[in-house]
């Protein structure tokens, strides 16, 4: 059986009421109103059921109030309690002050516009903001003449995913005050996409965003300062901008943050790699042009040096190649004038034939051979090699 146990069974105008329900075997949302109406989100853990829902302004003082849970999935799950209304919610007429949320539900970083009228009671013409049973939020917020005031805050991190009850009163009054419900919901995780997802450094990104809770993100190459620029982020967590790649940056694989402005804890990274960040045109152009112009060797000067250097030096090694030719060739061309003024030849008694080669360096082809036949007429032979 379904049963509804509250944080108190009576009280004001604008009391938050903690409500817990249990018995709620099948329930997939629930819900919480006061006399049927104001409709409040609920938290559910089958088979319990948890919330806080707020007794409006304009409720009028007694019993006979009746808060009810109730299952949202069509079931039948649902339970009720009563509640009494007290009298003294203000010194003025309930529903006199408004305090207005916008949005009224939403996750940590969730910027929330709040807009209080009907302050112009208030003798300090200020107003103090805070959470019932929790922390203060602001102090002294200008009322303006009209009893008019505004003012942002954003969910701070962390807070528990659950119903608070904001509540603006007249500083050093707080008998004169008003009561608005904000839901904080789980947060969906923030998401960074890049596209592409690699390229030349100078690179053009496209950057989307989603699930950020905060009006603005910057971006971080590296993690490094200063940022890449910055984007506005859409009422949904949204958001779509353009980013540029450092125009230094080295190749390889690199990171690239996405984090809210006021809460970077709040924040997700994809990853970039610079396939091509012209190292090696610079080496290449580099190194050669210093080479050959005489950049890398310190200048000009060192340049027409090694010029000098190079052109004796080969110069003397073609007359020596020439030499050695010119040597080597005529050895290998004696013909028949220089035999007859080298080569003298004188008979003598001998036996046999016999073959005479000149003779010659080691290492070099043979020159010329010269035979001798022997005539009957017996005689001594004598051969002499005269240089001239």
């Amino acid at each position: 059986m379904e049963e509804l146990t509250l944080s108190t069974y009576e009280g004001p105008p604008g009391t938050p009421v903690s409500v817990t329900g249990t018995g709620f075997d099948v329930c997939d949302q629930a819900a919480l109103t006061f006399d049927g109406q104001h409709s409040t989100p609920a938290t559910v853990h089958v088979p319990e059921i948890s919330g806080t829902i707020m007794v409006p302004q304009d409720a009028t003082a007694g019993p006979h109030h009746t808060i009810e849970a109730a299952c949202d999935s069509g079931n039948a799950y649902q339970a009720e309690a009563g509640f009494t209304v007290t009298s003294g919610g203000g010194t003025t007429p309930a529903g006199q002050q408004t305090l207005t949320l916008d949005p009224d539900h939403g996750s940590v970083g969730t910027p929330i516009d709040v807009q209080g009228t009907g302050f112009a009671q208030c003798s300090a013409k200020t107003v103090d903001l805070y959470v019932v049973n929790g922390p203060a939020i602001a102090s002294a917020i200008a009322v303006a003449e009209n009893g008019d005031f505004s003012y942002k805050e954003v969910v701070p991190d962390p807070t528990t995913p659950d119903t608070y009850t904001f509540r603006a009163a007249c500083t050093g009054e707080p008998d004169i005050y008003a009561d608005a419900a904000l839901v904080v919901e789980s947060p969906a995780p923030p998401v960074l996409t890049l596209d592409p997802e690699q390229g030349a450094m100078s690179a053009t990104l496209k950057a989307t965003g989603t699930g950020f809770g905060c009006p603005e993100v910057d971006f971080r190459w590296d993690g490094g300062e200063p940022p890449l620029g910055s984007a506005a982020v859409d009422e949904s967590g949204s958001f779509t901008t353009e980013i540029t790649v450092l125009a230094d940056a080295q190749s390889g694989e690199h990171t690239v943050r996405a984090a809210c402005t006021a809460y970077p804890e709040q924040y997700d990274e994809s990853t970039f790699t610079v396939t091509d960040n012209g190292t090696n045109s610079g080496t290449s152009n580099g190194t050669n042009n210093g080479t050959s112009n005489g950049g890398t060797n310190g200048g000009g000067d060192q340049s027409v040096a090694a010029g000098w250097v190079v052109g004796p030096a080969s110069l003397g090694a073609a007359l020596i190649l020439a030499l050695a030719a010119a040597a080597y060739f005529g050895r290998l061309h004696r013909g028949p004038r220089w035999v007859r003024s080298h080569v003298r030849a004188t008979l003598r008694p001998a036996a046999a034939t016999a073959d005479l080669t000149e003779l010659h360096p080691s290492g070099e082809p043979p020159t010329r051979t010269v035979r001798l036949d022997p005539h009957a007429d017996p005689g001594s032979t004598d051969i002499e090699d005269v240089d001239r």
